[in-house]
């Protein structure tokens, strides 16, 4: 098996991988959008503009920049073309090049943020912005798709196409599904024929907003995020637990691991709560797996996890997600319920025993709201463990809001590893599906997970339609098959420029807004 194509709607600067090709020029111009990925390294490309300034870069379209422990290699790119036509195949060299080359570990290999079992390379859609191919958006779309998948597989990588936006998001899928069109489906997501169905059922949910996410620990760990357990363990040794007293303490519930540990912090400037939220709040680029779940047309997520990588993973192009209960802003209707509490307000983080017996009171209402959701909804729990207390404590609520006379199960649970005795545990409630099953290596847990990546790759390109870029034309290549649709939407356009906000028109315009056209100057874009 090879490499895969992954696509999300997300941040080239906040992705979790090994190597990211940053878009230049010959002259080393960057733009301001990137300073996070550029920031810690302006020595030296301060050195590269130095020696290279406006010439061919000694025949390279990529230079790479040192690496850092826990951090993606930053290859410098150079895409920079005259004018907003430029086709794909004037970027291909650089897309081949950096892939070549990042795909070989490199000699100075510091920490990698994830043991995964592939190379993990990312890049977005190079040349769509100053990079001379801004109005030729569906040729870039379909070049580098199939490109990308190509070099995945020859390459043995993986490779993450990071769209920004729902509108390039929209195409990158729309793209994969005409290169796909021949058959290569089954190729392309080689999953076993089970899971290709169940990947269908969670897209038809998803489009129709009936699906709620429940993200769990598991999630973050692809991101670097140590376990509770092993942050506990952490802990323990910086309270100054002895090594006898550290055996002792793992032996026990982890809240009241949490309790005890607590207590040796309590004479100390810095709370355990604080010390907690500091070092997860270290992680700073969110999974491959935050970016799949938040990339689905999904409006309700809830999770028990502390960090804030799914709301990084959300925030997408003006795109927000209220956070309850801190932010309860208004949205377009996007929430994520954080029922353990959050990094960025400590003191009510849920750590130890008592903060668990405390939380019906602190988080009632929210756990109401929990409630409603899951009579209404469709739920998959991701990231999280059947033996986890968390899940213990979530499906409980299920119960609760479902009563004894629930007909059908409404949830389905996604495991790396099939167990049938937890699958017989939990049949009343939920669908378990796993990743691997009977003559897997069930020791093999960075390859389950990339299955479940995988998994959520196809569950997000099933959920795609094209409409959000069909009137933009700078995507007409890929709004061929109906085009004869356009002329008369574009009048449409024209007609409700100025539609009083009460009107028929207005309601017709909104609807023109979904399928790409920009209002803004009264047309689509150029």
């Amino acid at each position: 098996m090879g490499g895969h194509l992954f696509i999300i709607n997300g941040d080239l600067n906040k992705i979790a991988c090994d190597a990211v090709l940053l878009p230049t020029d010959a002259f080393f111009n960057i733009e301001s959008k990137w300073d996070r990925l550029s920031k810690d390294h302006q020595t030296e490309i301060e050195e590269y503009r130095t020696r290279y300034k406006g010439t061919d870069w000694d025949g390279q379209a990529v230079l790479p920049l040192r690496t850092r422990p826990k951090k993606p290699q930053v290859w410098l790119g150079n895409v920079g073309q005259a004018g907003v036509k430029s086709q794909f195949s004037t970027f291909a060299p650089t897309v081949k090049e950096f892939v070549k080359r990042a795909a070989k570990k490199p000699e100075d290999t510091p920490e990698r943020i994830y043991k995964w079992p592939r190379r993990r390379l990312a890049v977005n859609v190079v040349g769509s912005g100053e990079g001379g191919g801004r109005g030729t958006k569906g040729n870039l779309a379909l070049g580098l798709v199939e490109t990308l998948s190509k070099l995945a597989h020859k390459r043995n990588v993986d490779i993450i196409l990071v769209a920004y936006g729902e509108k390039p998001y929209a195409a990158v899928q729309w793209a994969r599904r005409r290169y796909l069109s021949s058959g290569k489906v089954a190729e392309a997501w080689p999953l076993r024929d089970g899971l290709r169905r169940k990947a269908g059922d969670l897209a038809k949910d998803a489009i129709e907003r009936q699906l709620v996410l429940f993200i769990g620990a598991g999630v973050s760990a692809g991101a670097g995020v140590d376990t509770w357990k092993g942050l506990l363990e952490t802990m323990a040794v910086e309270a100054k637990f002895k090594t006898k007293e550290r055996k002792r303490l793992s032996q026990k519930d982890l809240r009241d691991q949490a309790t005890l540990v607590e207590g040796r912090f309590e004479c100390d400037t810095d709370s355990f709560k604080k010390r907690v939220a500091d070092r997860i709040g270290e992680v700073t680029h969110y999974s491959l797996v935050h970016g799949l779940l938040a990339s689905l047309p999904s409006k309700e997520a809830v999770t028990t996890n502390f960090d804030r990588l799914f709301e990084d993973a959300a925030s997408i192009h003006g795109k927000e997600i209220a956070v309850l209960p801190k932010d309860p802003r208004q949205t377009d209707g996007r929430l994520l319920l954080k029922l353990h509490g959050s990094v960025d307000d400590h003191e009510k983080m849920i750590l130890t025993r008592s903060d668990y017996l405390r939380m019906p009171r602190q988080y009632g209402a929210l756990m109401g709201l929990v409630q409603g959701l899951l009579m209404m909804r469709t739920m998959v729990f991701v990231g999280y463990s059947l033996s986890d207390e968390d899940f213990h404590d979530l499906i409980d609520e299920v119960r609760a809001a479902r009563g004894d006379h629930a007909e059908s199960r409404n949830g389905t649970v996604l495991t790396l590893h099939d167990d049938p005795l937890e699958r017989q545990l939990w049949q009343k409630d939920l669908d378990t599906v796993p990743m691997v099953v009977d003559g897997e290596d069930k020791n093999d847990f960075p390859s389950a997970a990339r299955q479940l990546e995988i998994f959520l790759d196809l569950v997000g390109h099933l959920a795609t339609t094209s409409a959000a870029f069909f009137l933009d034309d700078s995507y007409a290549d890929l709004a061929k098959t109906e085009y004869e649709l356009v002329g008369p939407l574009k009048q449409l356009v024209d007609l409700t420029a100025e539609s009083k906000l009460n009107g028929v028109g207005n309601q017709v315009r909104k609807f023109l807004t979904e399928l790409g056209a920009d209002y803004r100057t009264k047309s689509v874009d150029t």
